[in-house]
């Protein structure tokens, strides 16, 4: 298996590449960040049109799928599969807008904005965004990489964007189980996997 691209989104929003070892932001927020992200020479018109009434968790996904796509050479098959692994998903939305809910009496709440409640919702629009027609699945395993890789090893052969989300991160592989570049290293985090791999400054 062969990691080829990756980026981390930290908690002060601020992107990562693994590849390009480039570095942007920290963003006042995440529409700023998409501003500049777009602009980037090379990094694939993704569809966005969901970007506006997603919530804070498919932001954060949407726009960390486009930095790995463009850090693994900008053009990614449209078989790619996406899968979701461990993280929160969006356990923090999802409580934030219940909080929401009960404090306005059960009667209103945030209706324009899409919480995601399924923690596949963010991986399914990236998979819009990025026009990516394979697989998409969410998977929780020990805190351990290597259950991860050991499923992408038994995966239909390809590409995948892997991701992790967690309450104030996101981090996103872009690996080929179909070239030989070794076993990735074994982490808790896709996070740490990204530090172990050379990711960041």
């Amino acid at each position: 298996m062969k990691i080829t691209g990756g980026t981390l989104l930290t908690r002060e929003l601020e992107f990562l590449t693994l590849a390009k070892r480039a570095a942007f932001g920290a963003f006042p927020d995440l529409n700023i960040a998409r501003k500049e992200i777009v602009q980037l020479p090379g990094v694939p018109s993704g569809d966005l049109g969901d970007f506006g009434r997603g919530g804070v968790t498919v932001r954060r996904a949407m726009l960390t799928a486009l930095l790995t796509a463009w850090d693994a050479g900008g053009t990614i098959p449209g078989n790619t599969g996406i899968l979701g692994w461990n993280g929160d998903g969006c356990t923090a939305e999802n409580l934030a807008y219940w909080r929401d809910y009960a404090d306005c009496g059960r009667t209103a709440g945030r209706g324009g904005l899409f919480v995601a409640t399924l923690p596949t919702i963010p991986y399914c629009e990236v998979a819009i965004a990025l026009g990516c027609r394979g697989g998409i699945a969410y998977l929780r395993t020990q805190e351990d990489t290597s259950q991860l890789w050991s499923l992408l090893a038994v995966s239909a052969p390809g590409t995948y964007i892997c991701g992790e989300i967690t309450r104030d991160t996101c981090c996103m592989l872009f690996a080929d189980n179909r070239q030989n570049g070794g076993i990735p290293p074994k982490c808790r985090t896709l996070a740490d996997a990204f530090a172990a791999l050379g990711g960041g400054r």
